[in-house]
């Protein structure tokens, strides 16, 4: 069962305990208040584009159903979970109607804004969608840009063309949310029957690149046909575009729900007293064939977790996270890690082992290029997720 999917509730009950108590020190109350919020919310999926760019048939893809149709234009449209079916509707004059059933089956207010429309479906437990209409004068696009990139955890943005305009209004947004983003070229079938598709992702690589997670070309009608379809169509939904993109999606939400677990759960540890049964990581006892080579592996995790719950207290007694101190720290112990595993014998787990410690040397080198506070928790969280991982499998 993947993170997002696995009752977190005592981590939180856990967490919000330690907040009450006044456990944690002032300089990571504020930390541990935001961890407690995004572990009580789902993962917030922020989809935007200019009028006609596909946002409603993606979110609808994505759903597998038509649930907002051609009725979410121009309007805010929230897609959360519910225990039924129900679309709240709010109108220009301030007015909240509620209307049972799906908004793309209604008859909605000519003055309606904005709508939360609920379903029941539980994957909805673990991450929302918002369709933002982008329209009026660039300052007002910017702004309603810059409120939903701070509300969101992952951005789709929805283009045929990623135009000029669209590039600067992008710009602007800040690198922390670009780093989930999704560049999604809609309505690639058109795009394919003019022979442009290739030339323009060629284009906009580079752009790409250094903006978003990638370009993603989907046809999102043939992408719900598939999903809907009374027999499996996976070639369809394969070659539509959208098993990849949904995919990648998962991906993110279940990272940013594991970062939040592991730091919720470093936290807890140092501060708080001991973790909830559901939530503590169970940590297999090595085979006795492997008892050296296991062991020593063992020695250098706990090394990592130690060494995480030190810079924690570290930075309490120093008033506060200090970000060089700690992203050397990390880098050190990684490196420590990486020597642990080239003296062990060779196989085929061991160099399993071996890349994912340079994996996250890699990445610990990104965050040293931040040199703030974030990139230094960041960079905690990655010790401990590679500790988790490699005791899954441990070399041997």
């Amino acid at each position: 069962m993947s993170l997002p999917q696995r009752d977190i509730s005592p981590l939180a009950g856990q967490l919000e305990q330690t907040l009450s108590a006044g456990c944690l020190p002032t300089e990571v109350s504020g930390w541990g208040s935001k961890l407690l919020q995004r572990l009580r919310q789902p993962v917030r999926v922020a989809v935007a584009g200019a009028a006609g760019s596909g946002k409603s048939a993606l979110i609808d893809m994505l759903l597998g159903r038509v649930v907002i149709g051609r009725n979410g234009g121009g309007l805010l449209v929230d897609v959360c979970y519910g225990t039924e079916e129900m679309a709240e509707i709010e109108t220009a004059a301030g007015k909240r109607l509620q209307m049972s059933g799906l908004l793309a089956q209604m008859e909605l207010p000519q003055d309606a804004c904005r709508v939360r429309q609920t379903l029941t479906d539980p994957r909805l437990r673990w991450h929302s969608y918002r369709e933002l209409p982008l329209a009026g004068p660039q300052s007002a696009q910017q702004d309603m840009l810059q409120q939903a990139a701070g509300n969101a955890d992952i951005f789709l943005w929805c283009s045929q063309e990623f135009t000029a305009g669209e590039q600067a209004l992008w710009a602007a947004v800040p690198d922390s949310t670009k780093d989930h983003s999704f560049l999604v070229l809609t309505m690639a079938d058109r795009l394919v029957m003019r022979g442009t598709l290739p030339a323009l992702i060629e284009t906009l690589e580079p752009v790409a690149a250094e903006e978003f997670l990638g370009v993603y070309p989907v046809a999102a009608i043939q992408g719900l046909t598939a999903r809907t379809a009374g027999a499996p169509q996976d070639g369809l939904w394969r070659s539509s575009g959208g098993k990849q993109l949904s995919e990648d999606i998962q991906r993110q939400v279940d990272q940013g729900r594991a970062s939040d677990v592991d730091q919720a759960e470093l936290l807890i540890r140092q501060f708080g007293g001991t973790l909830p049964a559901e939530t503590a990581p169970a940590v297999p006892a090595p085979a006795a064939a492997a008892a050296p080579q296991a062991a020593s592996l063992a020695a250098a995790l706990d090394q990592l977790q130690t060494g995480a719950e030190a810079m924690l207290a570290e930075a309490e007694a120093a008033g506060g996270p200090q970000a060089a101190p700690v992203l050397a720290q990390c880098m050190e112990m990684i490196r420590s890690l990486s020597q642990s595993l080239d003296a062990m014998p060779a196989s085929a787990a061991v160099e399993a082992a071996r890349e994912a410690a340079q994996d996250g040397e890699e990445m610990l080198m990104l965050c040293q290029l931040e040199q703030d506070e974030d990139a230094a928790v960041d960079a905690v969280t990655l010790l401990i997720q590679l500790k988790k991982e490699l005791m899954v499998e441990p070399p041997g």
